[in-house]
């Protein structure tokens, strides 16, 4: 009679124990937001690409002087490197060379310090989603959000993208 008490009690801490996991799974509240589509409709908004030209223009319009300039002493050469001297035609292709080492290293800082805002600035966006996303999750009530790529199948009533997309304006 002990094992079967014994195996009637197990059963009901079993049994309890599986309808309290279920229960709480049934509280959880989980959501998604696409991340991906809100950041680049946020960088759109916030007009990254337009602020990065304006901050980086006189830089590009130097580069483009640079380049400007040695089309025109290349073409200088060609057209009358058979007519100019041994010195001229030295001291030009010098020039060249050390204008076109110029131009490389100028448009690789470029690049590098381009790349580098760009990259603060999606930071500044994915903080700003973060916040907005703790915000509405907070707000509604979710347990958790997860980003919409690492969802297989949710309800479309969980997607809250609209909602972080109008917390963040």
């Amino acid at each position: 009679m002990k094992p079967f008490i014994k195996a009637a009690g197990l059963g009901l801490a079993i049994l309890t124990s599986s309808m309290f996991a279920h229960a709480a799974e049934a509280a959880q509240k989980v959501g998604y937001v696409a991340t991906g589509p809100l950041m680049a409709q946020l960088a759109k908004q916030s007009n990254v690409q337009e602020k990065l030209r304006a901050e980086f223009k006189d830089r590009i319009a130097k580069i483009e002087r640079l380049e400007a300039k040695m089309k025109k002493d290349l073409d200088k050469l060609k057209r009358n490197g058979e007519l100019m001297s041994e010195d001229e035609r030295v001291k030009l292709q010098r020039g060249l060379q050390s204008m076109d080492s110029e131009y490389k290293l100028e448009v690789t800082n470029l690049r590098e310090d381009e790349r580098k805002r760009g990259a603060e600035e999606q930071r500044k966006l994915a903080e700003k989603l973060q916040k907005a996303i703790q915000s509405v999750a907070k707000k509604e009530g979710y347990n958790m959000v997860l980003d919409r790529q690492a969802v297989l199948f949710a309800s479309p009533s969980d997607d809250l993208s609209e909602k972080v997309l109008k917390a963040v304006k």
